[in-house]
């Protein structure tokens, strides 16, 4: 059912607060069935250093929030399967829900 669905993928920088925003589209066929909205922001003390012959590369880990997910009918699951393959292969460390953190925030 995932090849079903299509994604386009719209990267996007914000000033505001220096991430990179990913706007998603999914799509089947020629109809679209959702949307999502997605913000990358670099783990704070994270930092992985790798040494290769002379040079030393700092690499900063990075997660992803998801901040908006907006899907039509049953198709859910497999758009956030499609979502979160993206994210880990660019390179995602973790994974969060911007509405679950909001809803707990507001339990508490």
């Amino acid at each position: 059912m995932m090849n079903n669905i299509s994604m386009k993928v719209n990267p996007l920088y914000s000033d505001l607060d220096m991430s990179i925003q990913f706007q998603f589209e999914f799509s089947k066929g020629d109809c679209k069935v959702g949307q999502a909205m997605v913000s990358t922001y670099a783990i704070n003390n994270n930092v992985e250093y790798r040494k290769s012959q002379s040079v030393t590369i700092a690499k900063v880990e990075k997660c992803a929030v998801i901040d908006q997910f907006e899907i039509a009918g049953d198709l859910g699951e497999p758009c956030m399967n499609k979502l979160r393959h993206f994210l880990k292969v660019i390179g995602m460390k973790e994974i969060h829900s911007g509405y679950d953190m909001a809803r707990e925030r507001i339990s508490n």
